[in-house]
């Protein structure tokens, strides 16, 4: 499942040396508002093998980093059937900047938890290239959280052009939708506390503590287990 749209996904939030593409520009791990409990879903479509896959992203904790406010931003991303991978930084501000990223944790499947080496952010510093940003205004865009209004920009790096469509309000990162040559991306849950906005790697810890269960994820995963689509602040 680790398709490359998957990998470069994963690669930017995190800023590694697969860092590449319009999406370090996009997904950069700059905050919005940054508040404990906040949640987004996504699905994501890879254009070259037509596959699936979910991702979550929460700030699911916060820490004083030499008197700043650092928040713990996870990401996960869920095939639809087999074991996530996940991601959690601490950061202090944007992940593009190496100085704000504190701690990196990765869980891929049933591997045990790695702590990826800060210095592995420091050989790609300088390294990224911007993407040339051009706002299109705003527009309305439905989603299956419902009709979002967001500002629509076209990110333009060499021969390829991507498409972005940004909103404030739909944190941790604004992302309502992103299409590329590489896949699509959009939005389809987001919300505030609840299990969607817990830790799965910490929940994880724990359950591999007394039991080994895998993960099986159906085509609309949640762990809000009401079963109400959370998907207003």
């Amino acid at each position: 499942m680790r398709t490359v749209f998957l990998v470069i996904l994963l690669a930017v939030v995190a800023n590694t040396a697969f860092s590449q593409g319009i999406f370090s520009d996009v997904m950069s791990g700059k905050l919005i508002a940054p508040e404990v409990g906040v949640f987004a879903w996504y699905e994501l479509k890879d254009t070259a093998t037509g596959k699936k896959l979910y991702m979550r992203q929460a700030i699911v904790g916060q820490k004083e980093v030499k008197g700043k406010d650092g928040f713990y931003l996870e990401t996960e991303v869920m095939p639809e059937v087999g074991y996530p991978i996940i991601y959690k930084m601490l950061l202090t501000g944007p992940a593009s900047d190496p100085a704000n990223v504190h701690e990196i944790v990765v869980k891929d499947g049933t591997q045990p938890v790695e702590h990826i080496p800060l210095d592995a952010l420091k050989q790609t510093e300088g390294e990224q290239e911007q993407a040339l940003r051009e706002s299109l205004g705003k527009e309305t865009v439905t989603t299956p959280a419902g009709d979002i209004e967001a500002e629509h920009f076209t990110l333009t790096e060499g021969d390829n052009i991507s498409e972005v469509w940004l909103n404030e309000s739909i944190r941790p990162m604004g992302i309502v939708k992103l299409v590329s040559p590489e896949g699509e991306l959009f939005l389809t849950r987001y919300g505030k506390g609840g299990p969607d906005a817990e830790s799965s790697l910490e929940r994880k810890l724990k359950e591999q503590e007394t039991d080994d269960i895998k993960v099986e994820v159906n085509a609309a995963p949640s762990r809000n287990f009401s079963g109400k689509p959370d998907t207003k602040e």
